[in-house]
């Protein structure tokens, strides 16, 4: 069988056959225009924007939630030539030190001093520097230092503050010692300045310290103004000077709660003070009893006309739901109250609850 056989037998149809190939191909070109021309037609789906919205919204604060830091571990002293794998795993350190350090006692190795400790692989001068006081290698050499604290500013009397209280406050052992050596002779801190000039004690720490310093029925201030007793400030109408009455608010204090009242619109809660940066319990607890609230002068948000750069400058609006409450009123008109936001998805409970009050 020749090539020309071959072409003939495979390749050459009857009248029929070309009549079939011709509708197949005709029916293949109609279908692949049709597919093209039927999304023109197709009317989309309606999307519920205020439910998206809400959805991405609360799975922002889930993921917030998620990426808030652990608090670091606390440091304590240890003999790297003795500490077990459980004690260890406590130690604030990177888990590549912690297994490095293993890893070197397993092989025989074995530390003799804190330069030793140092070739340890991983370790870098500034960890060495957060590790080194808390390293002991023989019993003895080293006295126990206390459990490293974070560094906390809180009022406190220097004539009755303990010992914890002081290392809290972020004042060295050798620091507390000096104090503690003065009172043991008989001396008393009468006022800021006496305590300031403490030897040892850095500007830095006078900076800090000075508007948490409370000596009671002494003079607290540096131009000699006695402490005002039994006063009464009301917290939404009060300025800086005033505030500076109070025990334990100095100037930046004073300052920093009248800035974020203007920005919140004025106070409906003593525990909302507690959102005032540098303000914490301790201080709070003190004057409480000389404060007042008049909810009558919080400053309204005006919902139905501030624009976004308006109602996100509030704390408690982010710019996502200030977006989220603009849209809501272009689509559906005035919002009348705070309740059409909270069944509408748009804020939750904890929301609702903090902004009642501005609306």
């Amino acid at each position: 069988m020749n090539f020309k056989q071959i072409i003939r037998d495979y390749f050459t149809f009857s009248r029929n056959e070309r009549k079939g190939i011709i509708i197949l191909v005709v029916l293949i070109l109609l279908l692949a225009v049709a597919n093209k021309v039927v999304f023109y037609f197709e009317t989309p789906a309606r999307i519920d924007t205020l439910l998206l919205d809400s959805a991405s919204h609360k799975l922002a604060l889930i993921n917030d939630s998620l990426n808030q830091k652990l608090p670091l571990r606390r440091l304590f002293t240890f003999n790297p030539n003795t500490i077990d794998s459980v004690a260890l795993d406590s130690l604030d350190l990177p888990k590549t030190i912690k297994h490095n350090l293993l890893k070197f006692r397993r092989k025989g190795g074995e530390f003799y001093s804190a330069s030793d400790f140092k070739r340890l692989y991983g370790i870098t001068d500034k960890i060495f520097g957060q590790i080194e006081p808390f390293l002991i290698f023989d019993k003895g050499q080293r006295s126990p230092i206390p459990v490293v604290q974070k560094k906390e500013l809180f009022a406190f009397d220097p004539n009755k503050a303990t010992d914890d209280e002081f290392l809290r406050l972020g004042l060295s052992q050798k620091q507390l010692s000096g104090i503690r050596n003065y009172q043991n002779k008989g001396g008393i801190y009468k006022n800021k300045d006496g305590f300031f000039k403490m030897w040892g004690l850095r500007d830095d720490q006078k900076k800090e310290l000075s508007d948490y310093i409370i000596i009671e029925g002494k003079d607290n201030s540096t131009s000699g103004k006695l402490t005002v007793k039994d006063i009464s400030i009301e917290l939404n109408t009060a300025d800086s000077i005033q505030l500076k009455q109070l025990p334990g608010i100095g100037d930046k204090l004073s300052k920093r709660i009248v800035k974020y009242r203007d920005i919140l619109g004025g106070f409906y809660s003593l525990s909302q003070l507690k959102e005032v940066y540098g303000l914490n319990e301790q201080t709070i607890l003190r004057i409480k009893d000389k404060l007042t609230l008049d909810s009558t002068k919080i400053r309204k948000l005006d919902v139905n006309f501030g624009d976004l750069s308006e109602l996100s400058r509030h704390p408690y609006l982010q710019k996502n739901l200030a977006r989220q409450i603009i849209k809501f009123r272009t689509k559906n008109g005035r919002i009348p109250n705070l309740i059409v936001l909270r069944d509408s998805m748009i804020l939750n409970i904890d929301e609702y609850n903090r902004l009642k009050p501005y609306f």
